[in-house]
């Protein structure tokens, strides 16, 4: 698949627009979605076109997780403090 890079897209107006990179990565062009509702284009020898199933699921993975059940031996606490301590 030689010619393939992604960026991020989000629609205003019917229009696409999308970051100006060319990312290597589906994770990396996740990391660059800022408005709601964005999402990952494909370009293929400068041909958009949609993700496939598995970088669908790489896209998926990134935007919404996916690590505790693919790592489920792992389990992450994080303290909460309920009420504020007196100085």
């Amino acid at each position: 698949m030689k010619g393939i890079y992604y960026f991020a897209a989000f629609t205003d107006s019917s229009c696409i627009i999308g970051c100006s990179h060319k990312h290597r990565t589906v994770v990396a062009a996740t990391a660059c979605i800022s408005p709601a509702g964005g999402y990952v284009i494909a370009v293929e020898n400068e041909e958009l076109r949609a993700l496939t199933d598995a970088e669908e699921a790489e896209f998926q993975k990134a935007m919404y997780g996916g690590f505790e059940a693919e790592h489920s031996d792992y389990t992450f606490r994080f303290p909460v403090r309920l009420r504020p301590q007196k100085s």
